[in-house]
């Protein structure tokens, strides 16, 4: 009996192991053309990494919102996968004008952000969200707000 509990534990650490291992392998950074400083278009900021669990369950949402809105927004990526992908995004975020958003929220990933692109202040925070509507709100408000 304790035989075949140790082997069902086992076999469940083995597939929970497996299944993150295949989400991690998946779950690269979204590649995004590199946004030009500018003011008349909101930013639409991702903190990942690709060990990250809402980053794997968020990704068809991100995809969503890229689809939707990558003509109309600027698209940012900031990568915190390992110190190499981590300093490359602390360099964007210091050549964006966002190295007070990269320092206030350093680490944070599975969260977007958008901010309005003239005065780079945070309008809305969504962290985990996989309802695509929330983004659509918080992207719609910055672009009627950046109108004005």
């Amino acid at each position: 009996m304790i035989k075949k509990l140790s082997i069902a534990a086992f076999s469940l650490v083995l597939l929970v192991t497996l299944a993150f291992a295949a989400g991690y392998l998946a779950n690269r950074a979204p590649v995004v053309p590199a946004a030009q400083p500018r003011t008349d278009r909101p930013l639409v900021v991702k903190f990942h990494a690709r060990w990250c669990v809402l980053c794997m369950a968020t990704k068809g949402v991100w995809e969503e919102l890229q689809a939707a809105y990558g003509e109309r927004v600027d698209l940012v990526v900031f990568d915190f996968t390992n110190d190499g992908t981590t300093e490359v995004a602390r360099t964007e975020a210091r050549r964006l004008g966002l190295e007070r958003l990269f320092d206030d929220y350093f680490g944070t990933t599975g969260s977007v952000f958008v901010l309005d692109g003239h005065s780079k202040e945070v309008r809305t925070e969504l962290h985990g969200d996989r309802n695509f509507a929330e983004y659509r709100t918080a992207i719609e408000a910055a672009l009627g707000h950046q109108r004005r």
